[in-house]
């Protein structure tokens, strides 16, 4: 029996998902765009737009991201920032890196 993805999905990234997909189901129609026109250009299915637009977790990253690519959303992605990372990449890069010293039993 095939495992469904989405049972993998916490309720956190289920909502993130509804709201993306409503997102990408508003920008197609403000561009009066029907799914199946938004499916070849992103060159996807029109199924995989409709799961997109369902806020489907189980849609591939790639096909996500091509459609968002079509509707002019893929600049809301690009401009993602992640400070606690950028913080703590900050701190790893200030100290001195440790030169490898191989054992002195390990010298043929």
């Amino acid at each position: 029996m095939k495992t469904k993805i989405e049972e993998f999905a916490s309720s956190e990234v289920r909502r993130v998902a509804r709201r993306m997909g409503k997102l990408v189901r508003e920008a197609r129609l403000a561009r009066r765009m029907p799914q199946t026109e938004l499916a070849a250009r992103a060159r996807t299915s029109a199924q995989t737009v409709m799961r997109i637009e369902a806020g489907s977790s189980a849609a591939s990253l790639g096909a996500w991201l091509s459609v968002m690519e079509q509707l002019s959303l893929l600049k809301l992605l690009a401009d993602l920032r992640d400070s606690t990372s950028e913080e703590l990449l900050s701190r790893h890069k200030r100290r001195r890196a440790r030169l490898n010293t191989p054992d002195k039993d390990m010298n043929f």
